[in-house]
């Protein structure tokens, strides 16, 4: 069977964002309308001209060979370098420490456009101050994973005393442009920078074939136990439509039209775990049914030390209040290692 893991551990274009400045740039580029979105030191980037999502990634003063300081590339790929740019008078340590700097950004690229920036969103976080103080609603923050189609921006909004959460979706056509589509009423999604939306050029949850589809974080994308929305693009209606699909970790079988729900969670003693597996169907006209459970409570967790694997003494099925009991639990572990 043909599984395709929804979270993507694509380490080197993720953000690691426990401690960051993000900050929002509008300005120009040549002619052409440009908006840069950072975090810390890496963006990525929307120009007016090519409706093309692009990443800038600083160059390190020992990796230089000349005076441009960012790399750019396409946003989900470190393929190919598409251009170079100086942003001028720039210093990274200032840069990541203060938030209050770096007004304007002014440069030229290798292709000899001129740039000019202004910065019209900051948003610090990285101590209590930040919590506890910063409030904002309904800003826009560009995504750097996108569709053969699309391109999104997630809509973030902060209260005091909590953190960011993304309370909806803009859709836009990677064609011209336009705002096809805006989605409200979201909950529970923490905001994850410029990684809160994923998708990978196989992402067909709906299985027709169009591979339009992406996923919403809503918690973390790393680590076990991560979970996220699914939303399809549907061809008849022709908008995205948010999916029934409620578990973690999913993995999607393309021949059996199914999705697969992984969890693992603590057991009774220490080094007990249960593996919990909920199997869905795809029925049709985006819905999915539950059809089947497989859940093992694995007992005695070690290392085996003839070959350094990590074993179980013994395993049995699940008692219904287990199964239950999973279902609830509620992974808060610190997965910023992992």
């Amino acid at each position: 069977m043909k599984y395709i893991k929804c979270i993507l551990l694509t380490i080197l274009l993720i953000p690691a964002i426990s401690h960051a400045i993000f900050r929002i740039y509008t300005g120009t580029i040549g002619q052409d309308n440009a908006e840069f979105y950072f975090d810390d030191d890496s963006a990525v980037y929307l120009d007016g001209k090519e409706h093309q999502v692009k990443r800038l990634s600083f160059i390190r003063e020992r990796e230089r060979n000349d005076k441009f300081n960012f790399k750019v590339y396409y946003a989900n790929s470190f393929k190919k370098i598409l251009d170079k740019i100086v942003i001028e008078n720039f210093d990274l340590g200032i840069f990541y420490h203060d938030a209050d700097a770096y007004q304007y950004l002014t440069g030229y690229s290798l292709n000899g456009d001129m740039i000019s920036l202004h910065k019209t969103f900051e948003y610090k976080k990285y101590d209590e101050r930040s919590l506890r103080e910063a409030e904002f609603n309904n800003i826009d923050y560009l995504q750097q994973d996108n569709t053969k189609d699309f391109y999104f921006k997630v809509i973030v909004s902060k209260q005091k005393n909590e953190e960011a959460k993304i309370v909806g979706i803009k859709i836009y056509s990677r064609h011209d442009g336009r705002l096809i589509q805006t989605i409200t009423g979201i909950k529970g999604c923490e905001f994850n920078s410029y990684a809160s939306i994923m998708n990978h050029e196989k992402s067909d949850y709906n299985f027709d074939g169009d591979n339009n589809d992406f996923f919403l974080v809503k918690d973390r994308y790393h680590g076990p136990n991560s979970t996220a929305e699914y939303y399809v693009y549907d061809k008849t209606q022709q908008q995205f439509v948010k999916l029934n699909l409620e578990g973690h970790a999913f993995r999607f079988d393309y021949e059996e039209k199914s999705a697969t729900s992984y969890k693992n969670c603590p057991g009774k003693k220490n080094n007990d775990y249960i593996d919990l597996r909920d199997i869905f169907q795809y029925t049709g006209n985006n819905h999915y049914k539950r059809v089947k459970t497989e859940c093992l409570y694995r007992e005695g967790g070690h290392v085996n030390k003839d070959n350094n694997r990590y074993e179980y003494r013994k395993q049995r099925a699940c008692k219904p209040k287990e199964i239950v009991g999973c279902r609830n639990y509620i992974d808060t572990s610190d997965y910023d290692e992992y």
